[in-house]
């Protein structure tokens, strides 16, 4: 099968794809539950790994906050080639008879025994993990976040699988000595709500390999600052581009973290909505008003390939300031004077003091629009005046 190995290497990279790797469920087979390819494909026994890189010159605009959306719709044209090329290597394998699945790209959690839908979750464990799929092709290594490392562009890619039962020869996992990652923990450095632990760690066995990483907190505590309902670092000198503030500091007990997420989950507009990129991430990639609405990300925006560049990019961070909305929809540093405001959906907003003095509370329409974005101008618009703007202050 080693022709065949080739073919669909060489298919992927025509496509698009800058990294490419093979690996089979055997290998797998000591991983995690996520690690296990017949979970999606009972008849599974190989995977194709790949991977996309990030535009470098974008992330570093997205994390200094020059420039926020250009981040966004990269990425979203990233996972729609991932997508496409993850279907022409399905249809490739149907063609010669083997079965084969592409994996979606994100939000595909596993059933939760006491969740009713995605937003009772806590633990959000995906039906096939795409990182440890890579880490057994050889595309990378876990580097301390737990994000896939590669040696060509550090943390800075996108990864897509697809599962077949065509029985491929598989490639080599990166040896230890070559591993990319030199344990800078820049990326614990720059995670605004903490979830990245700077010494304690964990380990995780994938394909022979055992990787120390860090110990992380809840799963839900990411959740809450990738998700944008916290943006705040501890030092409140910086954040990453959401404007949303909780009212009290993240909790330290998982069950209280876990109920917090929840409920901020279950007043999230975007949350209410039956179309929306939980239940369908394939449907929300492919449609052209859909906003691939990131905010943070950092601890893998911060680690590219190179150290200096990786010890330049947390500065890039931590010097960047904070995050308002402005009530067109968009995000900005929050120069000046800027107002926080209570809001109906149990955070507060920051939003620049000059568009609410000036009495510029006129609905906006921005088509790639966030729906909590969008019901918070809304919000603003009708309940709020240059007068009262019922918040305080910030510097």
């Amino acid at each position: 099968m080693d022709s065949a190995k080739t073919r669909l290497k060489s298919l992927a990279l025509s496509l698009g794809a800058d990294l490419v790797g093979i690996t089979t469920r055997d290998l797998l087979a000591d991983g995690p539950p996520s690690a296990n390819p017949r979970y999606l494909l009972p008849s599974a026994n190989s995977v194709i790994s790949f991977a996309l890189s990030l535009d470098t010159e974008i992330v570093k605009d997205f994390i200094s906050k020059k420039k926020w959306r250009p981040h966004c719709d990269n990425r979203k044209l990233i996972a729609q080639t991932l997508y496409t090329i993850g279907d022409t290597l399905v249809e490739h394998l149907r063609s010669e008879g083997y079965e084969a699945v592409n994996v979606d790209l994100n939000n595909n959690y596993r059933p939760e025994k006491a969740a009713a839908d995605v937003t009772e979750m806590t633990k959000f464990h995906p039906d096939f993990s795409h990182r440890y799929a890579a880490l057994a092709a050889g595309i990378g290594r876990l580097g301390w976040s737990g994000n896939l490392l590669t040696k060509e562009y550090g943390a800075l890619v996108e990864l897509g699988s697809v599962l077949t039962s065509a029985i491929l020869t598989p490639d080599t996992p990166i040896p230890d000595e070559e591993h990319p990652c030199d344990r800078c923990k820049m990326c614990s450095l720059v995670c605004p709500v903490e979830m990245i632990h700077p010494k304690a760690s964990t380990q995780v066995t994938v394909a022979g390999i055992t990787e120390t990483i860090s110990q992380k907190r809840p799963n839900t505590c990411c959740w809450i600052g990738c998700t944008g309902y916290e943006g705040l670092a501890a030092s409140q000198t910086w954040s990453n581009w959401s404007p949303y503030r909780l009212s009290r500091s993240l909790p330290e007990n998982k069950r209280e973290l876990d109920s917090l997420c929840i409920s901020l989950q279950k007043t999230d507009p975007q949350m209410q909505t039956g179309n929306n990129s939980f239940n369908d991430y394939r449907q929300a990639v492919f449609d052209p008003d859909w906003f691939y609405y990131t905010v943070c990300g950092f601890c893998r925006s911060v680690c590219s390939s190179c150290r200096e560049e990786r010890i330049a990019n947390r500065k890039l961070i931590v010097n960047s300031g904070t995050a308002a909305l402005k009530l067109d929809g968009s995000h900005d540093v929050a120069s000046g004077k800027a107002v926080e405001v209570r809001t109906p959906f149990g955070l507060n907003v920051v939003v620049p003091g000059k568009e609410i003095s000036e009495g510029r509370l006129k609905t906006r329409k921005w088509p790639g629009q966030f729906p909590l974005d969008r019901e918070v101008i809304q919000y603003l618009c009708q309940h709020l005046n240059s007068a009262d703007a019922n918040g305080s202050a910030i510097d």
